[in-house]
């Protein structure tokens, strides 16, 4: 598995200074490289635009394509549309170790190559919303009727004259976002 996420690996020791364009095509193979992905499948395509300058380098990066998510209403698989735009800085250091954050990137000046694929698994997996819902991000699909009709029958009856607490009415309230 770890051979297949060398092709996400740019080396850049070798490239002038300027812009330099790169397309990964990210699919299950990826996917399956990563034992706790939130995302299991999808065909998207990662557009890496590389500005290489004195001392650093800047990535833009356009992920595009489809993921396959499970609705956490009905656990229906569905194809959500994806659309990721994000920019990362990498600057170049002489001492051993230093701090990353999430924007800029610090690697040693002896590298000569850069990994994409973490990136490319975290930008992707960051942008899967908390709540899935089958009616909110997939492309005109509404969620598995028969699992709705089967859940609502399931769900315990309330007598029409019981009284229920009201701080459980105040929850009944909350929009999932």
């Amino acid at each position: 598995m770890v051979n297949y996420l060398k092709q996400y690996r740019i080396p850049f020791t070798g490239l002038s200074l300027g812009r330099h364009d790169f397309v990964f095509a990210i699919d299950k193979a990826f996917f399956d490289c990563y034992e706790y992905s939130i995302v299991k499948d999808g065909n998207l395509q990662a557009a890496v635009g590389l500005l290489k300058q004195d001392g650093m380098m800047v990535l833009d990066f356009h992920i595009t394509g489809t993921v396959m998510l499970t609705c956490d209403v009905c656990l229906t698989n569905f194809p959500a549309k994806t659309d990721i735009r994000e920019k990362l800085v990498v600057k170049f250091t002489d001492e051993g170790a230093a701090d990353s954050s999430d924007d800029i990137l610090v690697l040693a000046r002896h590298e000569h190559e850069l990994d994409l694929a973490n990136l490319l698994y975290e930008y992707i997996n960051v942008s899967v919303p908390h709540y899935i819902k089958c009616s909110e991000q997939g492309d005109n699909i509404t969620c598995d009727e028969a699992v709705i009709a089967k859940l609502n029958d399931l769900a315990p009856e309330q007598p029409d004259g019981e009284q229920t607490d009201p701080r459980w009415d105040a929850l009944k309230n909350i929009k999932y976002n």
